[in-house]
Parts: structure tokens; C-alpha cells; sequence
């Protein structure tokens, strides 16, 4: 005759599979306990005989989704419901929004002075939900006494005796006579604790003095569980009860475990009821040693998930109710949002959502936040209702926060995670530097490499970036499967902007074996080895043109070849280009290849021996030939400058990398040659100069420089620099 919040939606804290989210709507729909209804097998519609319509009402919103409405009924209505009423109302408010004293205090109430107020049935499920709250709070005397007298009373402690799923035994409530009550040491007003990064989220708790480092902590989980093992290590005394578990996993055994400490962090909870499962090897911890749920949590104030940490806190006066969730008849959190029930649950490996739609996964708007939802198909109108939010849910935040005592989830700076295969594969890689950081602790050696290689070619360090290809390819050839064409290109494009063409193209020659297109850089490479590296060449350490600011660039005086000549220092452009009629009077070298991607499947450059700009000496500088007038300087050139400056009309060219201060500084991407930058203190706000890249808002040179101030290229630390 033993409930356990266990058997509840929560089964997916270990391990969710795919395959098993029918199952678990089922667990969720069958399991759910109704304090009025399920727990006990009664039925309210007795009371629809009430000629109190208000009764009628409050008695009718008996369950949990029916929370926030029974919430507006009565603050709209309370002033005119009699005092039985009210009382009724009260016991599910409280109990749904984390109240328990204050319920217990209605249900003892209702009970004493209204006994007429409430039938046989009411008064089953009163005692129900005042044992379950007794044993949550802890006051295990207080419980004994209670029951003791409520044994006097024969008929209605028959009827108890005849329910299968009553919160705790009469075994377990003398085995907790003798001990001492619950209580909480919260020495500051919060405590810090450090959590994986990955799911399962999993911290370190302190039983008993025995520290157990593989905890997960499961919002899904109302209890706290042990294993058999972890019992034993911690000596936890254990009441010899038999409480059914249900799961995912199916039906296991536990029983009621008393710990005398439990630490988290500073927080130190005193005489402290969980479960302990009686299976050895019990498949719902997952090689794990414990469950950390939220029963003794409830009494906290505040519980705030940030990457790697978790953190709690405790405030002296609570915060009025502001409720946007609540606690079920299971013990579980659901967030109410767009007429569903979501299940609050960093054991959930996935989210899920019960749907008509076919799709298996779907994007989901959930108050405000765009969840990626793995569907369910099911019909049941009141399966689809509900659903799961996992710990993809919680990591997609900077910060959430369960407030328990205003009842309110709430979070900043969401956004939908991705994998770095997935910003790669989706050409995000403005998105794979914001997410490098989790990305970097959350993904196994391959991948932090893949993103690592791909980073250092965007952030125009070749030299690293074939470092990473190397270790990719002498450690993980056979794993990277297709992978390893996009790994060798890397590695040809890092060795082509070191002006080693030779390498780069029998690397692009071997690729094209599978990738015929890229014979095209094959061709291109083998043109330009003659000619080798774009070389700089500084007699002074910083360079100074003065220049006309146009939309074309900064028009400046140079010298090719020997030939005084204008020409576009351009940051917004590719690639530098030049007429072929100019590229014959500045006596360039024309070099001609096959490109299949051409209309006449040629392609021609011009090469300049001598570039000079003021006292910067540049060599075999590379120009694409073009139909325009104008000479323009690229980024394919512009990026081999260690750092320059745009301020007004002049233009500075530093080989040393200065610092300035009082400059807002903006992390610079050069993808595919165009140079990308983001805000740092709003990641959705994602730029990209002169030419469009996926995931950012192409903007001009014009409009990069129409503030006044000093704009800085920094091409070693790739950044932007802004200078008011």
C-alpha cells in the first residue's frame, strides 16, 4: 500500500531512448496521481451535486494542469466562496505551488472544523496528501502521532488499508518514529556546485560522510535514490518496507532509506528519507550512484543551472506567488506553456512532445523558446497535452532558474544548441565560435578537433590549423568515414594561404578523385607555384596613407611595379582585382588555368612583382582579372597584414599588433574571405562586410565606417576593434 514518486514521468533520468517515449507517455498517463482522484481511486463528481456553484467549480479543477486556473478562480472569486470552500481550494493551491505547512494547516482545518464539509472520500485523500507532506517535510513524530490516532478511526483506516499506493507504509512511519525531524543547514544565502557539462548532469553529494562523485541530479526524479551498493557504503539504515518502483525499465522493488546527513555543496540535510532500490545492478541508474531528486530541494528558494555549475539559493523572506508551473500529484515540476504540461526534467535526455503530426521531430515554441521537440504520434487528446522538457532544454540557456518559491521558471540568453557538426554542416560558423566554449567541454577529442581546425583557418592561423588536420588524420582516419575529404581540403586551403602551392594541390588532386570539382583548386595551385607566397616586406614598422573614402574603399596612392598608380584598399571585398589592360601597362604576369566553373572553363590572374604602399614592400601579389577600371586590394591580400587601422580618411598599416584602450572589441572571423564579426554582449547580432555569409546580416564598408572614431583590423587576435 506504498506510493513511490518514482514511478512517474521522470523515468527517462537516466537514459531516454528514442524508442522509448510511447512507453513513457503511457508510464506518465497511467501513473499520474491525482490528489482528489488517482490516488485513492475516487471520483469528485459527487460534489458537482453541490448547489454551490463555486464548489462545483473548485471541486471540479482537481488536477494538476487545471492548477493556474484554479489559481485565477480564486483570486477572482475567493471574497464570495464560503469558508469550506476556500479551505478546498486552498489545499490544491498549496499543494500544487509548493506550500506545504500552509496546506497541511487547510487540510487539519477542513478536517476539525468543517467534518461535515467533506465526505468519506475527501477525507481519504486529505490524510493521503497530510501523510505525503508530513513525510516530505520530515516531521517523523509528528506522522507516528498523527497515524496512531488516525487508526482510531476504523472505518476510514479501512478504507486506507485498501489503497495500494499510499505514501508511506505503516512499517516505514514507525521505523521513523524514534529519529530526529528534517531540517536544513544553509549557512550563506547560496551555494555553488559544480556539475558535468554533458549529459547526464551529474554533481557530487555527501551521505553520511561518504562523498559519491557519479550523482545524477534529475529534476524528473521527485526522490532521492540509492543504490543497493551505495546504501550499504553509506550506511543507510533502511525501514524493511517494500515500495513498487515503476520506470521505464519496468517495475523494480525499493525501500525506505533513512540518511543522517546529505551534503550539497555547503548545504547540509539532516535526517533525510530516500529510496533505496532492492535490485542489484538496477538499470534506472545507469552505472550511476545515486539520483539526486527534488524532494528536499523544494525547501529551497531557488535552484539556477548555468554551464557546469548548479546553483542554489535561499532567501529569508519568500517571494510571492508568480506561478508559471507546478509541482504534480507525482512530485515532478511541469512548466505550463501554450496550453501544454511539460515535465521539467535535466534526466530527460531529449525533449519530447505527443503529437498527431507524423514528423519525428519538430521545433516547438515553448514561452518564447524555440525547443527541438522529438514527437510521439498518439491520438489521445490528453496525451497531447503534454510533454518533456530535457536537458537539451536546460543547457540551451545561459541561466534558468526553478524559483520555488514564486513557482516561475524562467531563463536568459537561449538559444537552440547545436553540434558542431551541425553548425558546420549548416555553413554556421560564425555560430561554432559563439558555442566553442560548450563545444569544448562537451564533445569528444574528434570533434574538438574538427572544431578546432575549422576555427584556426577562419581565425587565419593556417600554421595551427594543419597542426589539428595532422592529429586528425594520424589519429582518426578510419572514424572520420566522409569527414576525411572535408579534413584534407582544410588542409590544402591552410597550405595554400602559406603559399605552399605544390602541397596544397596534390592534396586538392587527390580530393578531386571524389570531389571532382575540386580539381579547379588543383589547376589554380599548380599556376601559382612558380610565383610562391604573397610576401611583405617592412623597412618601417608602421605605415601611414592618407586616402579618399568612397564606396569602392579607400582610394591610395601605390607603386607596381615601378608604375605610380591609385588604387581601393578594400576590406570588403574577396579577392584583390585588376583589369587585364592594366594588368598589361603595369607589365603583370598573366598565368591562365582551367576552372570548370567559368563560362569558357579558363580562369586568368595577373601577378605583380612589386606592390609598394608607402614604405610596405609586398611581392608576387595575386589580382584577379576582371572587367572593372579600378585596382582593388582584397582581403586575399589584406589579411597578411598584421593589423591596420581606418580612422577618417587615413589608413595605418602596423606590423606589430598595438593595444588600444577604451576599445570595444568584436571577434573576427575571415570566412571564405570575407570578414565576419559578431557583438560580444548580443551573439544574435552576427555581421558580415561587403559580401553574405549563412547566419549573419551583410552590412558595408560605409556603414562599418559611418561612426565617427577609429576602426582597428587585428589580424593576429582576430578581432574588430571600435575606438569612439
Amino acid at each position: 500500500m506504498v506510493n513511490t514518486s518514482l514511478g512517474t514521468p521522470s523515468d527517462t533520468r537516466i537514459i531516454i531512448q528514442f524508442r522509448s517515449i510511447t512507453q513513457k507517455i503511457d508510464i506518465m498517463i497511467k501513473l499520474k496521481l491525482s490528489i482528489l482522484v488517482w490516488a485513492i481511486g475516487l471520483s469528485m463528481t459527487a460534489f458537482s451535486q453541490t448547489t454551490s456553484s463555486l464548489r462545483a467549480k473548485v471541486l471540479t479543477l482537481n488536477d494538476y494542469p487545471d492548477a493556474l486556473r484554479l489559481w485565477e478562480l480564486y483570486n477572482d472569486s475567493a471574497s464570495v466562496m464560503d469558508k469550506a470552500t476556500q479551505l478546498h481550494a486552498k489545499v490544491s493551491l498549496y499543494y500544487y505551488f509548493n506550500r506545504p505547512d500552509e496546506m497541511l494547516q487547510c487540510v487539519d482545518s477542513l478536517l476539525t472544523l468543517y467534518p461535515k464539509e467533506c465526505t468519506t472520500e475527501q477525507k481519504l485523500a486529505y490524510c493521503y496528501v497530510k501523510a505525503e507532506k508530513l513525510l516530505e517535510k520530515g516531521h517523523y513524530k509528528k506522522l507516528n502521532t498523527w497515524w496512531k490516532s488516525l487508526r482510531k478511526d476504523k472505518k476510514l483506516y479501512r478504507e486506507i488499508e485498501k489503497q495500494e499506493n499510499f505514501p508511506c507504509s505503516e512499517k516505514a512511519i514507525q521505523g521513523l518514529s524514534d529519529k530526529d525531524d528534517f531540517r536544513m543547514d544553509f549557512p550563506e544565502s547560496s551555494s555553488t556546485v559544480p556539475t558535468s557539462y554533458t549529459y547526464p548532469l551529474v554533481l557530487s553529494v555527501t551521505i553520511n560522510g561518504t562523498t559519491l562523485p557519479a550523482t545524477i541530479f534529475d529534476t524528473g526524479a521527485p526522490y532521492t535514490f540509492l543504490t543497493r551498493e551505495t546504501a550499504t557504503k553509506c550506511n543507510v539504515q533502511c525501514m524493511g518496507d517494500t515500495i513498487p518502483v515503476k520506470s521505464m525499465f519496468g517495475t523494480s522493488q525499493a525501500t525506505t532509506g533513512f540518511v543522517k546527513t546529505l551534503q550539497l555543496g555547503s548545504i547540509t540535510f539532516h535526517n533525510v528519507t530516500v529510496h533505496v532500490s532492492l535490485l542489484e545492478k538496477d538499470p534506472i541508474f545507469s552505472g550511476h550512484d545515486a539520483l539526486l531528486g527534488l524532494k528536499e530541494l523544494r525547501g529551497i528558494s531557488a535552484l539556477e543551472f548555468e554551464f557546469g555549475k548548479l546553483t542554489l539559493k535561499q532567501k529569508s523572506l519568500r517571494s510571492p506567488l508568480d506561478p508559471n508551473m507546478c509541482f504534480a500529484e507525482t512530485g515532478c515540476a511541469f512548466l505550463f506553456a501554450n496550453g501544454q504540461n511539460y515535465l521539467l526534467d535535466t534526466g530527460g535526455e531529449g525533449s519530447f512532445s505527443n503529437t498527431p503530426d507524423s514528423v519525428s521531430t519538430k521545433v516547438i515554441d515553448v514561452n518564447g523558446y524555440p525547443v527541438q521537440f522529438f514527437n510521439t504520434y498518439t491520438t489521445i487528446p490528453a496525451a497531447q497535452k503534454s510533454g518533456l522538457l530535457g536537458f537539451p532544454f536546460f543547457s540551451g540557456f545561459k541561466i534558468c532558474t526553478l524559483d520555488f518559491d514564486r513557482m516561475n521558471f524562467s531563463g536568459e540568453g537561449y538559444r537552440l544548441r547545436k553540434s558542431y557538426s551541425e553548425l558546420m554542416n549548416s555553413g554556421d560558423m560564425i555560430g561554432l565560435d559563439i558555442e566553442y566554449e560548450r563545444i569544448s567541454k562537451t564533445t569528444d577529442e574528434m570533434g574538438k578537433w574538427l572544431t578546432n581546425a575549422s576555427l584556426e583557418m577562419m581565425k587565419n592561423k593556417p600554421e595551427s590549423c594543419i597542426q589539428y588536420t595532422d592529429s586528425l588524420l594520424g589519429k582518426y582516419q578510419q572514424e572520420l568515414g566522409g569527414s576525411i575529404i572535408y579534413v584534407l581540403n582544410l588542409r590544402a586551403a591552410s597550405l595554400a594561404y602559406l603559399g605552399l602551392y605544390k602541397e596544397a594541390g596534390d592534396l586538392m588532386k587527390m580530393c578531386a578523385q571524389v570531389v571532382p570539382d575540386m580539381i579547379n583548386g588543383y589547376n589554380k595551385c599548380m599556376a601559382l607555384t612558380p610565383f610562391g607566397a604573397q610576401q611583405l616586406s617592412w623597412e618601417q614598422p608602421e605605415v601611414t596613407l592618407n586616402t579618399t573614402f568612397s564606396e569602392k574603399g579607400f582610394l591610395a596612392s601605390a607603386e607596381i611595379n615601378g608604375n605610380k598608380n591609385k588604387l581601393y584598399f578594400a576590406p570588403d571585398q574577396i579577392n584583390s582585382s585588376i583589369s587585364e589592360a592594366d594588368a598589361g601597362k603595369l607589365n603583370m604576369k598573366i598565368i591562365e588555368f582551367e576552372d570548370h566553373t567559368t563560362a569558357t572553363g579558363k580562369k586568368r590572374m595577373a601577378i605583380a612583382n612589386e606592390l609598394k604602399l608607402g614604405n610596405l614592400l609586398i611581392k608576387n601579389v595575386q589580382f584577379n582579372l576582371t572587367e572593372g577600371n579600378d585596382i582593388i586590394l582584397g582581403n586575399s591580400l589584406l589579411r597578411l597584414i598584421p593589423q591596420f587601422s581606418i580612422e577618417s580618411q587615413k589608413l595605418v598599416l602596423m606590423q606589430q599588433v598595438q593595444s588600444f584602450t577604451n576599445a570595444k572589441q568584436y571577434p573576427l572571423l575571415l570566412i571564405n574571405y570575407t570578414f565576419c564579426f559578431r557583438d560580444p554582449d548580443d551573439d544574435t547580432q552576427k555581421y558580415s562586410i561587403g559580401n553574405p555569409t549563412p547566419y549573419t546580416r551583410k552590412i558595408t564598408l560605409q556603414d562599418l565606417c559611418k561612426s565617427s572614431g577609429k576602426i582597428v583590423f587585428d589580424m593576429k587576435d582576430m578581432k574588430l576593434l571600435k575606438i569612439n
